[in-house]
């Protein structure tokens, strides 16, 4: 049939669960750099550009802010994770618990 065969599948659960505590820390830095002070910048450039340069400090705001969203969006993408890793080491645990407890039930049946 081919294919991978999972009978000696082993799975640490405490480096699955290290792996999302650095994941959930790099998160949180990557959505601090998103959450810089956008007002603060473009306020500092309106003197700089003056009049003169307010389309281009519109355009650059604007893209400013899609610059956070996007940052945003990929500290999001590392929080899922996170939690996903999180959950998966639960879910192995859980999953040979039950299977032991029911390996013994009929091992005493023996």
């Amino acid at each position: 049939m081919g294919g991978n065969s999972m009978e000696n599948l082993s799975v640490d659960t405490g480096a699955v669960r290290t792996f999302a505590t650095e994941h959930a820390g790099i998160a949180g830095q990557i959505s601090a750099a998103a959450n810089m002070d956008l007002v603060g910048q473009v306020s500092a450039l309106t003197p700089v550009f003056g009049l003169i340069g307010a389309d281009y400090l519109l355009s650059f705001a604007a893209a400013q802010v899609l610059q956070a969203k996007d940052i945003n969006d990929l500290a999001a993408k590392y929080n899922d994770l996170s939690w996903k890793a999180f959950s998966a080491a639960a879910l192995f645990e859980n999953t040979d618990g039950e299977n032991a407890g029911q390996l013994n039930v009929q091992a005493n049946e023996i």
